[in-house]
C-alpha cells in the first residue's frame, strides 16, 4: 500500500464523532453533537450558502454515533434542550450561548420535546418516564407507573401471552406529541431482553400531566417492538414491530386505533436497541410520508414511502442514522464501507445531498477502503477435521443453517491471503456495512476481513435471531466454520492463515473458536471478552443480568453447561493471542480476564494482555485507542511474518 496514504495508530485515535442531528421546522437551522478527545460540544449551523457554524460548549451527554436522544431542537431552531453529563436537563440559547437549568438531575438519559416547546418527556433512571415543564415552572411528574390496560391496535395481534401490567424494569425512546398531550415509550421487564418480549405504552394526558388516565399498551407482547414516534400532527404513531417475522415499520391511526405495515418486504428497518435514541425513521412535516433506513443484508439504503400508497422510493444508498425531517429537508448521519461518517442533508424536492460536517480528517478519504462482497455459506462440515474430537458430537447437534457473510478484500484478487475473521458483539446485533476503522486497520495490515452474521444476529428476521437460543458458545463457531469452509473451497482462504477476532461476546466467541479447534487459526484478538459465563451473569450490569437465560440456560439449573461453555485456558490452541480490557468495565468484569490470562501464561500460551486504566466496555480516550491500534498493527505484522509465537 502507498505509505503516504497509510493511517497510523495516532490517526485512528485522533478522530471525532458526530451524532444526534436535529433540524428546525423550516429547515433553516441544524444542530448536532461533536465529540473530540473525550469532550462533547454543540454545533449550531445555519443552513445557508455559507454553512455558518457556531460551536457551543455545554455539558451535553455524549451519544453513540448511531444513537442519540440527548438533544432536542425547538421548532424555530434557536433553542436546544440537552441531557447533561450529570443526568439533568438544560436549555441552551444557541445565539448567545446562555444556559438555563430545567432539571439538575440525576437520572435522565433521553428526552423528547413537544412541538410547542412546552413539555419535555424524559427517560429517568432507565426505568420510568417523567414529564417536565420546559420552562421549569412546575415539578416533574412521573407518568409511567399508572395502571395499564391492554388495548392493541387492530391490525396487530390482539392477544398477548406477555403483558406487563406493573411498572417496567426498563424504558427506552420516549416520544411526546407536538401539542404535548400524548406520550409513548418502549418498555419491558426482566427476565426478557427487549427483542424477546416488550411493548409500547401510550398515554393521553389530555393537557394536564397531573391527571390520572390509564396507560394503554398498544403494541408488542410476544414480539419485538421499538422506536415509537408521533407524527407532527399527532394523528399517527410510528413504530417498529416484529409481529410478522421481520422488524419493520408500522404506523397507527390514533383516532381509529388501527395499525398497518408501511412496506411489506423481507427487510428490517432497525436493529436491536442496546441504548436510547435510535432514530432510523421519521415522518414528513405533513405526516403523509415517512423516511426510513432499510437494512439490505447488512447494507443500507434511505427511502421515503407515501403512507397511502406504501410504495417506497430511494433517496440514497448507505446507512442513515438519526433521521430527522423538516418542511423541505432531511438530516442524518450517513455511513458506509467507503463513506466515513458524515452529517448530511437532503433537499426533499431535488434529493440533492449536501455535506454539513465530516467526522474524519481528509487523510481517511485517501486511505484504503473497499466495498465488501456479500455471500451466503451453506452449512458445511468441511473443516471439521480441525475440530477437537471431544466437541464433534456437540457440533453435530446444532441445526444446519445458511450463514450470510461479507468479505472485504483490498486487492480484488482470487488468491488466498491472510484472513481476519470477526465475530460481531452482542451477540444480538449485526456487523452493518458502515465505516469501520478496525476493518481499515486490518486491510492496511495486508489481510482480508471476514464479517458474518452467525445465527442470533439481527437483520434476518425473528427465526434467524432466535436460532442461537441455548446454543451460545457452540452454534456461532459452527457458523464460522461453515463460512470459512466456503472461502477455502473458493480458494480465498487457507487453514492456518486465519486470525479470529472479536470484542465483548465476539471476543468470547473468538476464544471459544480456539478451544474447539486445533490448527485452523494462527492467532486471535479478543477485546473485553467474556471468559467465565456464570461469573459474567453474576457481575454484569442489570440490563443484561438475565440475557443468558436464553443464550445458554437458566441458572442454577444449568450451571454445568455454563462451566462447559466458558473459555478454558487449558483448551486453547497454542497460537498467539492478543487480549485487551478496561479496568472500569461494568459489563464484563476485568478480573475474570486477568485470571484467564495468568492461567494461560502459566500453561505456556503466548498471550499479550493490556489493561487500560480508566477505560470501560470499549476504549474511548485517544491514548487508549492509539495503543489499541498499535497493538493490532504489531500483532498482525508478526503473524504475517510467520512468527510462531508472540513475544511477551
Amino acid at each position: 500500500m502507498d505509505q503516504e496514504n497509510e493511517l497510523s495508530p495516532y490517526d485512528f485515535s485522533n478522530q471525532g464523532s458526530l451524532s444526534d442531528p436535529q433540524l428546525s421546522s423550516d429547515g433553516r437551522y441544524a444542530t448536532y453533537i461533536r465529540r473530540v478527545a473525550g469532550r462533547s460540544s454543540i454545533v449550531w449551523v445555519e443552513l445557508d450558502a455559507k454553512l455558518t457554524k457556531l460551536v457551543r460548549d455545554a455539558p451535553v451527554r455524549s451519544a453513540h454515533t448511531f444513537g442519540g436522544g440527548v438533544s432536542q431542537l425547538s421548532g424555530d431552531g434557536k433553542t436546544l434542550y440537552i441531557v447533561t453529563v450529570s443526568g439533568g436537563i438544560a436549555q441552551v440559547d444557541l445565539a448567545s450561548g446562555d444556559q438555563r437549568t430545567v432539571y439538575e438531575g440525576p437520572g435522565v438519559s433521553q428526552i423528547s420535546l413537544s412541538g410547542n416547546a412546552a413539555r419535555i418527556a424524559a427517560v429517568v433512571f432507565g426505568d420510568r418516564i417523567a414529564v417536565f415543564d420546559a420552562e421549569g415552572r412546575a415539578d416533574p411528574i412521573v407518568v409511567s407507573e399508572r395502571e395499564r390496560e391492554l388495548k392493541s391496535f387492530s391490525g396487530l395481534p390482539s392477544g398477548s401471552g406477555y403483558f406487563l401490567t406493573d411498572r417496567p424494569d426498563f424504558v427506552f425512546d420516549v416520544t411526546v406529541s407536538s401539542n404535548g398531550e400524548l406520550v409513548a415509550w418502549h418498555e419491558w421487564a426482566l427476565p426478557y431482553m427487549s427483542w424477546q418480549q416488550s411493548q409500547i405504552a401510550y398515554l393521553n394526558l389530555g393537557g394536564a400531566a397531573d391527571v390520572q388516565p390509564s396507560i394503554s399498551v398498544c403494541a408488542g407482547g410476544d414480539y419485538f417492538v421499538s422506536q415509537p414516534r408521533f407524527s407532527p400532527d399527532g394523528k399517527r404513531l410510528g413504530f417498529l414491530a416484529e409481529s410478522h417475522s421481520y422488524l419493520r415499520l408500522w404506523t397507527a391511526d390514533l383516532e381509529n386505533w388501527t395499525a398497518k405495515l408501511v412496506v411489506d418486504e423481507s427487510f428490517e428497518h432497525g436493529g436491536a436497541p442496546w441504548g436510547n435514541g435510535n432514530r432510523t425513521f421519521d415522518f414528513s412535516s405533513d405526516g403523509e410520508s415517512i423516511f426510513f433506513s432499510r437494512n439490505e443484508a447488512g447494507f443500507g439504503r434511505l427511502l421515503v414511502a407515501d403512507l397511502e400508497a406504501s410504495l417506497p422510493a430511494e433517496i440514497a444508498k448507505a446507512h442513515h442514522f438519526g433521521v430527522k425531517s423538516s418542511q423541505n429537508s432531511l438530516i442524518a448521519v450517513r455511513s458506509g464501507a467507503k463513506t466515513p461518517n458524515v452529517i448530511v442533508t437532503y433537499d426533499l424536492s431535488t434529493l440533492e445531498r449536501r455535506e454539513i460536517e465530516r467526522a474524519y480528517s481528509e487523510k481517511f478519504y485517501s486511505a484504503i477502503a473497499v466495498e465488501p462482497v456479500a455471500g451466503t455459506a451453506r452449512h458445511s462440515s468441511g473443516l471439521y477435521s480441525f475440530v477437537k474430537p471431544t466437541y464433534l458430537a456437540e457440533l453435530a447437534e446444532m441445526e444446519p443453517i445458511d450463514v450470510p457473510y461479507r468479505l472485504y478484500r483490498a486487492d480484488g484478487g482470487a488468491e488466498p491471503i491472510g484472513t481476519v475473521a470477526t465475530f460481531h458483539g452482542g451477540p444480538t446485533d449485526q456487523a452493518l456495512v458502515t465505516y469501520s476503522t478496525r476493518i481499515i486497520a486490518f486491510l492496511q495490515a495486508g489481510y482480508q476481513v471476514l464479517v458474518f452474521d452467525y445465527r442470533g444476529s439481527t437483520g434476518w428476521g425473528r427465526s434467524f435471531r432466535n436460532a442461537l437460543d441455548y446454543g451460545f458458545g457452540i452454534a456461532e463457531v459452527v457458523d464460522l466454520l461453515s463460512v470459512l469452509a466456503a472461502l477455502v473451497y473458493q480458494g480465498l482462504a487457507e487453514p492456518g492463515s486465519i486470525v479470529v477476532n472479536g470484542g465483548s461476546s465476539g471476543g468470547y466467541s473468538a476464544l471459544r473458536s480456539l478451544c474447539l479447534t486445533k490448527g485452523l487459526f494462527c492467532g486471535a484478538i479478543a477485546e473485553y471478552p467474556l471468559i467465565n459465563l456464570a461469573d459474567s451473569v453474576a457481575s454484569t450490569h442489570r440490563f443484561e443480568s438475565r440475557y443468558f437465560d436464553r443464550l445458554v440456560g437458566v441458572l442454577p439449573a444449568q450451571i454445568e453447561l455454563y462451566r462447559r461453555r466458558s473459555v478454558s485456558a487449558e483448551e486453547l490452541d497454542d497460537v498467539p493471542i492478543l487480549v485487551m480490557h478496561g479496568d472500569c468495565d461494568t459489563v464484563v468484569n476485568h478480573h475474570q480476564v486477568q485470571r484467564f490470562v495468568e492461567e494461560a501464561k502459566r500453561l505456556g500460551r503466548a498471550v499479550e494482555f493490556t489493561l487500560f486504566e480508566g477505560e470501560g466496555h470499549g476504549f474511548s480516550s485517544p491514548e487508549a485507542v492509539e495503543k489499541e491500534f498499535l497493538a493490532y498493527q504489531r500483532f498482525l505484522a508478526q503473524i504475517a511474518a510467520g512468527m510462531g509465537r508472540y513475544s511477551s
